[in-house]
């Protein structure tokens, strides 16, 4: 009986409101955009309103017009039944729906006898939710009206748009994980020069990575901080003094004291905090990795450079505890696309992340269902299972709202706290798990939201904050999901075939260097974080500030590879057709190298040569050798003499010299001389036998023929 009294109370009052209304009873964005008064709503309390509240509307009324308006109020108008959706949701606190509301006109309130053009003047609407007669629990559209009367007589004159929770019987609260991400454009060469001074600038006072750290620290355990060890990193580095490169010169930088300090308060927050005698000491909030420098997976695997990907993940655990002084929990991988290929997927999982933050419209669920799912999957990889963390879509998109003033603050904060509470009543008695971040690892949220949220979440009764890691305890979710295929566009946004493809010459020279160095490390590992830098996800959006890092680091390695090589000699001729090529090669490497020297001839079938073994050559000296050759023919030979590491593989630019031997003329010197000499003999031969027959005489005692008879 109670219930049929109050829908049919609520019927007449709204009956009586649209027949009192001088607007349309369908209130509109484009409505109240058409009015000179501007609406702000800048407060609106309490968060969870009972039926014992006062519900305290506040705001701002601007005469944005051009003339002035007489005796102007404002009153409440409310839609006449819950909203139907979370998507309705979203169109009711930006004006965007057709949604069919009534004028509570005992709200009226007076603003301003005179509003004059250009003016503004606050307002303040009380009301108890009691008179409201809410039929059920929901999510109700609730907006500002201004009314008054301009040059076209009395009318609605501006109107702004939000969503009222009505909870008043407890529910199932909702899980919800908070994903604070803390990382930055790691653009840092591998000699330790920051490329501009952006990463100071973000953890100076005001800065971007400084108010999120101000705000976390005022409840660290209501969110999850998700860091990029290489930040830690490079705010250590820059605490120590460092420097900055713009427009090619290299400058000190000056901002040590800010990222001493904002470190110096990271690990505050992040710390387990003593509390007075008699009280347990508050523990460490929930913090996780993410792979170092917030690796482009995707882009690197097609390069195939899984190995990066496998060493990201592995090493940011050592990173951050040598920063922090504490260990993580362990590593997440961010899709930085909101979806992962399968072949990434596999990678990741060989690696051991813990977890992959991905969007849940990657994975929907099917069959599909009519309710709000719980926000993980389990994803099936050739090395075991590796659970997801669903970014909500909805408070992803209510994220990206506008940030810039007050009033923007307020709607972002109804529209979250009315989407979680419309999940608390969908979900009955069954708990639900959501997640929530940005949608970027690099957000640039605005300080006091962050703070009016945080706030207003650790009060909503329908709704628990909880850390992330709880999510990796929960079981298999009932629930089968599709993961949207990894299409042509979302391959679009990793970095670039053509960058990747100068990423993997970079680490084939560093490959070379490795391959010769006796102990590579204090030269190979300033360079490998470089590179990984390289392949950060940031660089998605700044590609040509990519392109600037990856030159500086190809042109250290290039440095490097120039301090082992062939000194240039002289060309050499060898007396016989055999002999050996002295080869001087100088290593100024600050260690030992060990190396092989090939020598080709062109043409190649010319030249016969054994290639020497490795030799070890220490560190600042040069090493004379000999390698035996054998030559082919008289004519010049170009020889082009070569370093190789220990599998045979080339270092280094090659050498060329021309090898000639004077065998061949020698050779042929005596031949003409043996065709001479035997020449002049015959001749003499020929001489002597004419002389002897010309001293003969003819012989006259031959007998005459007898006659005939």
């Amino acid at each position: 009986m109670r219930r049929l009294l109050t829908a049919t109370a609520t019927l007449l009052i709204v009956v009586a409101g649209l027949a009192a209304s001088s607007y349309s009873a369908t209130a509109t964005a484009a409505e109240g955009a058409e009015g000179p008064v501007r609406v702000a709503i800048t407060g609106l309390s309490p968060i969870a309103p009972g039926p014992n509240s006062t519900i305290i509307v506040t705001g701002n009324l601007s005469n944005t017009g051009f003339d002035d308006l007489s005796l102007v109020s404002v009153r409440l108008s409310l839609s006449s039944a819950p909203l139907p959706d979370r998507r309705a949701i979203r169109q009711a606190v930006e004006g965007s729906g057709d949604i069919t509301d009534y004028a509570l006109f005992a709200t009226e309130t007076l603003v301003a006898k005179t509003l004059r053009a250009g003016g503004t003047d606050r307002f303040e609407i009380r009301v108890k939710a009691a008179d409201l007669l809410l039929p059920t629990p929901g999510i109700y559209a609730l907006s500002v009206e201004a009314v008054g009367t301009g040059p076209a007589g009395y009318d609605t004159v501006g109107v702004a748009h939000t969503a009222l929770p009505w909870l008043p019987d407890p529910t199932t609260p909702v899980k919800l994980s908070w994903l604070w991400p803390f990382a930055t454009w790691p653009g840092q060469t591998a000699n330790g020069v920051f490329l501009g001074d952006l990463l100071p600038r973000e953890l100076d006072r005001g800065g971007r990575l400084e108010s999120i750290l101000d705000a976390a620290a005022t409840a660290p355990d209501l969110v999850t901080w998700v860091v990029d060890p290489q930040l830690l990193q490079s705010a250590a580095d820059l605490q120590s003094g460092y420097l900055v490169e713009e427009e090619g010169q290299i400058r000190p930088g000056t901002q040590q004291g800010a990222a001493r300090r904002w470190l110096a308060d990271f690990r505050t927050a992040t710390s387990e905090v003593e509390r007075p005698r008699g009280r347990a000491p508050r523990q460490a909030p929930a913090l996780w990795t993410l792979p170092y420098a917030d690796i482009d997976a995707d882009a690197v695997e097609r390069a195939k450079l899984d190995g990066d990907v496998i060493r990201a993940v592995t090493s940011a655990p050592a990173v951050t505890r040598e920063s922090l002084g504490r260990p993580a929990q362990g590593t997440f991988y961010w899709a930085p696309g909101g979806r992962i290929s399968t072949g990434t997927l596999d990678v990741l999982a060989s690696s051991g992340v813990e977890a992959v933050i991905m969007r849940d419209n990657a994975l929907r669920p099917f069959p599909a269902v009519n309710y709000t799912p719980s926000g993980y999957a389990d994803l099936d990889t050739r090395f075991g299972t590796v659970r997801a963390l669903l970014l909500d879509s909805s408070l992803l998109d209510a994220f990206n709202m506008p940030q810039g003033n007050r009033s923007e603050i307020i709607a972002l904060r109804q529209r979250v706290l009315c989407e979680l509470a419309f999940v608390s009543l969908e979900s009955g008695d069954e708990p639900r798990y959501l997640v929530t971040a940005a949608g970027t690892t690099r957000w640039d949220p605005d300080p006091l939201m962050l703070r009016v949220l945080l706030t207003s979440l650790r009060v909503a009764p329908w709704t628990r904050l909880v850390p992330a890691g709880d999510a990796l305890a929960l079981p298999a979710p009932p629930l089968s999901r599709v993961a949207a295929d990894y299409d042509s566009k979302a391959r679009a946004r990793e970095l670039d075939e053509d960058y990747m493809s100068k990423v993997k010459h970079a680490q084939e020279d560093l490959t070379s260097i490795r391959s010769v160095v006796v102990n590579p490390i204090g030269i190979s590992e300033p360079i490998s974080a470089a590179l990984l830098r390289a392949e950060s996800s940031a660089w998605r959006t700044r590609p040509r500030a990519a392109d600037e890092l990856l030159a500086t680091i190809q042109r250290t390695i290039d440095a490097r590879m120039t301090q082992l090589y062939i000194v240039p000699r002289d060309n050499v001729t060898f007396s016989g057709d055999q002999g050996s090529v002295p080869v001087t090669v100088a290593n100024e490497f600050d260690s030992s190298v060990i190396v092989g020297v090939t020598l080709t001839g062109v043409p190649a079938a010319r030249l016969a040569a054994e290639p020497l073994d490795q030799v070890e050559i220490e560190p600042g000296r040069r090493a004379s050798l000999e390698v035996p050759v054998r030559i082919v023919g008289s004519e010049p030979l170009r020889v082009t003499i070569q370093l190789v590491d220990e599998r045979g593989r080339s270092f280094g630019e090659p050498a060329v010299m021309i090898l000639q031997t004077t065998a061949y003329s020698r050779a042929a010197l005596w031949v003409v001389v043996g065709a001479a000499i035997i020449l002049a003999l015959l001749v003499a031969f020929d001489i002597v036998r004419r002389a002897r027959g010309r001293g003969r005489a003819p012989r006259q005692d031959t007998p005459a023929e007898p006659e005939a008879t």
